[in-house]
């Protein structure tokens, strides 16, 4: 699953807990956390505003006294409050919803606060419009706490998760780009950038130089053997900068590669790759050797050859 369908799953989760009914208050009560009781609705927020409203469950509030809904509600269908009493009653009856008995923790009787003029316009009686926030009895509670819980729980867990996917994601770009790099290192060789500039400036000096000398220089050929022919371990054939890959540059098949390998360590593969060009092109020369090492990124092994310089 993606980060940001985990982090929509979590946000969903989150805003989808319905509010629940106080554990201590009945419907037309809330309960009060600093004094530990219940307190009455009507005396908190008076009555109704407007025809066809009643308070909603617990005036909103849940039991830490954070709003979680409006204080009152539009009365379901086939119901009616013309009276404005704290609840609905079934339209055309004449008889008021019965009133649930108080809680045994009530809060001490204090005078209702008076009837507030009622926001809507004849024209809009279905639902409360924004103005009704201009009124203490019924402005709109606030939010913070519906939302910022959820949103602290939802952030506590999902910026751990986002900096792991993070770390995962740049770990495994970095594996598969040195995995796929046309470029590999033999283990122990030195390709720092300097010493590869370095070398290849003696290239220009060993262009006129036929391939042919190395094979007279054996103090130089044995360096570069010892160099070149060593493959890595189980992991070698990965590795770039081998005679092998050096055969290969000189566009010999891996056939001969292979049956060059087979005759050590009787007889170098670098030592019969070197015969084995002298006799197909005559006309090679150490430049071209020193291109094909640079190419491959053996700069301990041009900085070698460059003794020929």
């Amino acid at each position: 699953m993606r980060p940001q369908h985990l982090l929509s799953a979590a946000l969903f989760l989150a805003q989808a807990v319905p509010h629940e009914a106080s554990q201590h208050c009945n419907r037309l009560e809330y309960w009060n956390p600093d004094n530990l009781c219940c307190g009455s609705c009507l005396q908190r927020f008076g009555p109704p505003p407007c025809p066809d409203y009643e308070f909603s469950e617990n005036c909103g509030l849940n039991d830490f006294g954070d709003h979680v809904m409006h204080p009152f509600q539009e009365c379901p269908r086939g119901q009616c409050n013309p009276d404005l009493a704290e609840l609905c009653s079934f339209c055309g009856s004449g008889t008021r919803a019965p009133t649930p008995e108080g809680s045994r923790q009530r809060c001490g009787e204090k005078p209702a606060p008076t009837k507030e003029p009622c926001p809507l316009k004849p024209e809009t009686p279905s639902v409360l419009s924004s103005q009704e926030t201009s009124s203490p009895a019924i402005s709109s509670p606030p939010r913070t706490s519906e939302h910022t819980i959820p949103w602290q729980a939802l952030l506590t867990f999902a910026l751990p998760l986002v900096l792991v996917l993070l770390v995962t994601s740049a770990a495994i770009l970095l594996f598969a780009r040195k995995r796929h790099s046309p470029y590999l290192p033999y283990p122990g060789s030195n390709t720092s950038g300097g010493s590869l500039v370095t070398s290849e400036a003696e290239l220009p000096n060993l262009a006129s130089q036929p391939l042919s000398r190395l094979l007279d220089e054996l103090e130089v050929l044995e360096e570069l053997i010892v160099l070149l022919d060593p493959e890595p371990g189980p992991g070698g054939a990965l590795a770039c900068g081998t005679t092998r890959h050096l055969a290969a540059k000189y566009g010999l098949p891996a056939s001969w590669s292979t049956f060059a390998y087979s005759l050590r360590p009787s007889h170098s593969p670098l030592r019969a790759l070197i015969e084995m060009v002298v006799a197909r092109e005559p006309s090679a020369s150490l430049g071209q050797l020193g291109t094909h090492l640079a190419q491959l990124g053996r700069a301990d092994a041009l900085q070698v050859l460059s003794k020929l310089a």
